[in-house]
C-alpha cells in the first residue's frame, strides 16, 4: 500500500477520520448536505445551447471520500473546493484531471489532501493521482 507524503498540496484536515474532519451538516434542519469534498471541471457548454461555455464537473470526491470519473451526483457546493482542468475534456483520466486541475504540483508530487488526527497519523489521502487511501 502507498505511503502519504511528507506534505499535502491543498490541505492537512485534522480529524480523526473523514467524517470527523468533514461533518455533514444539516441543511435547514432536513438531514445532512453530504457535500463533495472537492471538484474537477472542464471547460463545458455546446456553443449555442443553455449550457454554452459553462463548465462541467467531470471528477468529484464525495463526502465518503470515493473519487467518481465521471462525476457521479456532483453536490451543489463543495466542502474544499472547484478546481478547473482547463485543457481535458470528459474522456480525460482521474490522473490527467488531477495533474491539469493541481498542475503546480505535478513535480513534487505531494497528496492533495490528507486527514491528520492528534497524535500526527494520516487516516485519509488523495494522492497526485485522484486515488484516495483510507477512510
Amino acid at each position: 500500500m502507498a505511503n502519504a507524503t511528507l506534505y499535502a498540496a491543498l490541505k492537512r484536515q485534522p480529524g480523526s477520520s473523514l467524517q470527523a474532519a468533514y461533518p455533514q451538516l444539516t441543511g435547514q434542519g432536513v438531514g445532512s448536505q453530504n457535500l463533495d469534498i472537492l471538484q474537477i471541471t472542464i471547460p463545458g457548454g455546446v456553443p449555442g445551447t443553455a449550457n454554452a461555455g459553462k463548465p462541467i464537473v467531470a471528477l468529484n470526491v464525495d463526502y465518503t471520500g470515493v473519487v467518481h470519473n465521471p462525476a457521479s451526483n456532483p453536490t451543489d457546493g463543495v466542502r474544499e473546493g472547484v478546481y478547473h482542468a482547463i485543457d481535458q475534456t470528459s474522456s480525460s483520466t482521474t490522473a490527467q484531471l488531477f495533474a491539469s486541475a493541481f498542475r503546480w504540483n505535478v513535480n513534487q508530487q505531494q497528496d492533495i489532501l490528507q486527514i491528520i488526527n492528534v497524535g500526527g497519523n494520516i487516516s485519509y489521502w488523495l494522492d497526485y493521482l485522484g486515488v484516495a487511501h483510507g477512510s
